[in-house]
């Protein structure tokens, strides 16, 4: 017998005086035969926790709740993310203290332009994403298996040390999608939180409302990329639905979290200027004129390689209607020099963040003011 392991009738012996709380999960499935020897093993050599949402159908079939798609998965099934599995009627995630992705970046690539500007922060990704987008930069770690890629021991105990190493103060959750690894970001946010780190998230916001309002608990700040103003052709790029985007926006806003907001213009599927018209009249109703909007050139990759990059003139005709419609705070992104990266005072008009991309170069922001005309500008500025 394994070292350690009890013999099944001890272990039924022991469910029976102290309940299951002292044994692992997989462990106990196990013993009780509901766990195949093979999956036993996969869960442990690959770390697999139980996942937070999702309910049991019958037998062991079971949906997964986080996120519209709502799979529905048979025993041994993988959900369309890439990182749930079904084992014997529990729900695992197999995105846990396995990125593929860790970088030092300026937390502007979010991009945000609103939040702590300047500063560096650590980003994580793990393998995996719930939508299919046809463009995607990263789509070899997103469209595969946490599993299957080459990936980072990085626990929440390493956490404060590697960034304080950096002089960082800043995890950031980008690349991939962190709406299917966001049990991994729970446990890093509310381990280092404690240390004062700070979070933010970049995501597609294709999620329900309960794991939500988890992300919203730990993050101060969120990017979310609304990929077009059309529900067919949200469909048609990234095989999931516009509504729940719309939602999430809703609900950041509400939560008082700081939010921007992302428009990647691909050409010939979400360029044309009457949606984004629409979109940023519906920002201007629903959020307000102060959550700031980029739109970002589209780059081929993916399954659109065939496509141009976005025309210059296309990003500026977007950045116009979104100044006419009354927002604030517009901004061009993955195009540069561009008098589109800066941040300009809607009151006086004075360019206060002057960058070159990601770069700042000129700073004249005073305590989160003006520093011509004193007028507040909404944002995380310390």
């Amino acid at each position: 017998m394994e070292k350690g392991i009890i013999s099944r009738r001890d272990f039924l012996k022991n469910m029976a005086r102290y309940g299951s709380a002292f044994i692992s999960l997989p462990l106990a499935l196990k013993y009780l035969g509901l766990l195949e020897e093979n999956a036993y093993a996969e869960l442990v050599r690959k770390k697999a926790i139980p996942g937070k949402y999702y309910r049991r159908v019958s037998g062991r079939m079971v949906q997964c709740q986080v996120c519209p798609f709502y799979c529905l998965l048979g025993d041994n099934a993988v959900g369309q993310c890439r990182t749930k599995k079904n084992y014997s009627g529990v729900l695992y995630t197999h995105a846990m203290d396995n990125p593929c992705i860790i970088s030092v970046d300026p937390v502007e690539k979010l991009p945000t332009a609103h939040y702590l500007p300047g500063h560096k922060s650590l980003t994580v990704a793990v393998g995996g994403c719930n939508l299919h987008c046809l463009y995607c930069q990263n789509w070899r770690q997103s469209q595969e298996r946490p599993e299957r890629l080459d990936t980072i021991r990085f626990p929440k105990e390493r956490v404060p040390g590697a960034l304080s190493q950096k002089d960082i103060k800043i995890l950031t959750y980008n690349y991939t999608e962190p709406v299917v690894f966001m049990e991994y970001i729970l446990e890093l946010a509310h381990y280092s939180k404690l240390r004062g780190i700070r979070h933010a998230i970049a995501m597609a916001g294709y999620i329900n409302k309960e794991p939500l309002k988890d992300l919203i608990s730990v993050a101060e700040s969120f990017t979310i990329t609304l990929k077009a103003f059309d529900d067919g052709v949200y469909r048609r790029m990234t095989a999931a639905t516009l509504r729940p985007v719309l939602d999430t926006i809703l609900a950041i806003k509400e939560s008082g979290r700081w939010l921007e907001v992302v428009n990647l213009i691909v050409p010939t599927y979400n360029d044309d200027m009457k949606q984004v018209r629409e979109m940023c009249k519906w920002l201007l109703k629903n959020v307000g004129p102060d959550v700031p909007l980029h739109f970002a050139r589209f780059v081929p990759e993916y399954k659109l390689k065939n496509l141009p990059q976005t025309p210059l003139s296309t990003l500026e005709r977007a950045y116009n209607i979104g100044k006419e419609v009354g927002l604030h705070y517009v901004y061009t992104t993955n195009v540069s020099p561009h008098p589109g990266n800066y941040t300009y005072c809607p009151s006086c008009g004075t360019a206060l963040i002057k960058r070159v991309g990601l770069r700042i170069i000129e700073n004249n922001l005073r305590n989160g003011r003006c520093s011509k005309c004193g007028n507040v500008i909404p944002g995380v500025w310390t």
